[in-house]
């Protein structure tokens, strides 16, 4: 396999490796552990003796595979299909990336609370690693199982996270069908329009914030007043690029209103007032930097609602 992988490094930017967790060793040796060794005890003639002794299990095959690729094609990309929670351990191997699919379970199940949860509970590293996605090979159409503002807020929080953007064929236009791949074609189906609408808006004014181009940092919402649980289904992601501008991703993936405080972490922020504009819509506000600071920026956002702030200083 180590051959195998060299040789399609010298054809491609990288490669996408399914069930990559699979080959670790102690999974490995508990997904084959009913099955008989060779030697097995009924082979054994009368003058042999069953094996008693254990030898050490053999370096990681990840350790060593990844690494010797990367020096003859350092650029190479490695892309790890995980699960099972060891998405942790196969980007310590050497993976650059590897599949986010506890985020894609919570979106589709539309558990808004545990995906605050999930992302809040990983390590910077860890969302940074991560290979967000909404649709693949194997899952059904997203625009099939999310309403139109359900796919906006899910779509806008998968581009506005640090790490791997993870765009299917057929995605941006509303495809309903899954197809399997085995079939190497798909059937012909409508654009939806609202769909395609969506993505042509993040797309084009992503590129034009710091999101994915500075530095990506999760910020944990605070409840708005007391008994007030919504904060709890929000996401915010502050972004930075060239200080003192910054860029922030806020999303409220309930079916309901919510209100909550970002706490957010800009440098000299009581320094200045702040003019935040909504990128995605029509909202525009002033906002005092000591209360920014002391309190942190107050949202209150309808069901689904998806808002990119630009925040430039007034003075």
């Amino acid at each position: 396999m180590a051959q195998l992988l060299q040789s399609i490094a010298t054809r491609c930017d990288g490669v996408r490796c399914d069930t990559a967790m699979l080959v670790l060793n102690d999974v490995f040796a508990k997904t084959w552990e009913q099955f008989p060794p060779v030697d097995h005890p009924s082979h054994i003639t009368s003058h042999q003796s069953p094996v008693t002794s254990h030898p050490s299990p053999p370096p990681e095959f990840w350790a060593s595979a990844i690494p010797a690729v990367k020096e003859a094609h350092s650029g190479f990309l490695f892309l790890a299909e995980a699960y099972w929670g060891l998405e942790a351990r196969l980007l310590a191997l050497g993976f650059d990336y590897t599949y986010d699919k506890t985020l894609y379970d919570g979106l589709v199940s539309r558990d808004a609370a545990g995906v605050q949860r999930h992302l809040l509970g990983m390590t910077a590293e860890a969302v940074a690693g991560g290979a967000h996605f909404l649709e693949n090979h194997d899952e059904p159409r997203i625009a099939s199982i999310l309403s139109p503002a359900e796919h906006r807020a899910a779509a806008l929080l998968m581009l506005g996270l640090p790490g791997m953007r993870f765009l299917h064929d057929g995605q941006l236009s509303g495809a309903h069908l899954k197809i399997p791949v085995q079939l190497a074609r798909r059937a012909a189906e409508s654009t939806q329009a609202d769909i395609e609408k969506l993505y042509e808006q993040l797309l084009t004014t992503l590129p034009t914030t710091a999101v994915g181009q500075g530095r990506g940092e999760l910020r944990k919402p605070r409840e708005a007043w007391p008994d007030n649980p919504t904060a709890r289904n929000f996401v915010i992601v502050q972004w930075q690029r060239r200080a003192p501008e910054f860029d922030l991703v806020a999303v409220n993936l309930a079916p309901h209103r919510g209100q909550c405080y970002a706490p957010l972490s800009v440098e000299h922020l009581a320094a200045h007032n702040w003019k935040m504009r909504d990128l995605l819509g029509q909202e525009c506000h002033k906002r005092s930097g000591d209360d920014l600071q002391n309190q942190g920026l107050y949202l209150d956002l309808p069901p689904h609602g998806a808002q990119l702030f630009h925040f430039g200083p007034i003075n």
